[in-house]
């Protein structure tokens, strides 16, 4: 299983408004690192889409999250984002 971690700081421009003295970390911004991450991690597969996501605990700022990866089938990733040591975001990748 392949994985790689992330850390989003308050200084992201989507954190100001995200929320106001209990900042987290937006869905989108949490997606956006997996697929570049993902993309990076095999450069041979693209995504195409995110069949399956399911957010659910909040991602705090400043915080490490790790992403694992594993293979369902040759064209679909399951990913686990882990914070606090806690799953918090399930999902599926769509590749070819």
């Amino acid at each position: 299983m392949n994985s790689f971690d992330f850390i989003i700081y308050n200084a992201h421009p989507s954190i100001l408004g995200h929320f106001p003295g209990n900042p987290i970390v937006p869905g989108a911004v949490i997606i956006e690192n997996i697929v570049k991450n993902f993309s990076e991690l095999d450069d041979s597969k693209e995504v195409i889409s995110l069949p399956t996501v399911k957010f659910l605990k909040p991602i705090a700022t400043n915080q490490k999250v790790i992403v694992y990866f594993r293979n369902i089938s040759t064209e679909l990733i399951s990913f686990e984002c882990i914070f606090n040591n806690k799953v918090s975001v399930l999902g599926r990748l769509k590749i070819k």
